[in-house]
């Protein structure tokens, strides 16, 4: 015999899922201003979970590198630096990422 899922009462009023509606499309700090709101208890990554179940509109943040820039693979690397000197560069993925990056930034110069 199979029992059907407990459905647990949520923690979010019809009053929050109001306002999470009205801040849409939602983003971190969005999500981090309407945790403060609601008090104790609700964090940021919450509210976000909340909104997606809601179907509100959620933009994520934009992933960088450490020093902040954008992030690129190895793959297109070689394959743009390939293109430049139109040739066949086997094994060049395995060289260093900066590496591949000041040779295509040479190149293109």
């Amino acid at each position: 015999m199979t029992t059907a899922p407990k459905k647990t009462a949520s923690k979010y009023t019809s009053a929050m899922e109001a306002r999470i509606s009205e801040s849409a499309p939602l983003n971190q700090e969005k999500s981090e201003a309407l945790a403060k709101e609601f008090g104790p208890g609700f964090s940021a990554r919450s509210v976000t979970a909340k909104a997606v179940r809601m179907g509100v509109a959620y933009t994520r943040k934009v992933a960088v590198t450490k020093t902040g820039g954008k992030i690129e693979n190895k793959e297109a690397l070689c394959a743009e630096i390939a293109s430049i000197v139109s040739g066949n560069l086997d094994g060049l993925d395995k060289a260093p990422k900066p590496a591949l990056q000041a040779l295509r930034d040479y190149l293109a110069a």
